[in-house]
């Protein structure tokens, strides 16, 4: 075999790994988002903070004063 063979099959198997490796992120980012979508953000009129809670949550409290407060509607 010559030279150019062997560039060729580790052109094809650099290229078959990165292929894989970037299914398993868009896997993984796909699973991150879709947790994400599941939750209701919630911002505190007391103590200005930001947070998440289930979805289909109306009010929650406030994990840093304890403020009730309803959710943010985009």
């Amino acid at each position: 075999m010559s030279i150019t063979v062997y560039f060729a099959v580790i052109i094809v198997a650099v290229l078959l790994v990165t292929g894989v490796y970037a299914g398993i992120l868009s896997r993984k980012q796909r699973k991150e988002y879709e947790r994400l979508a599941r939750t209701e953000t919630f911002h505190c009129l007391r103590c200005d903070s930001v947070y998440t809670g289930p979805a289909g949550t109306e009010t929650k409290e406030c994990p840093a004063c304890g403020y009730k407060n309803p959710k943010l509607k985009f």
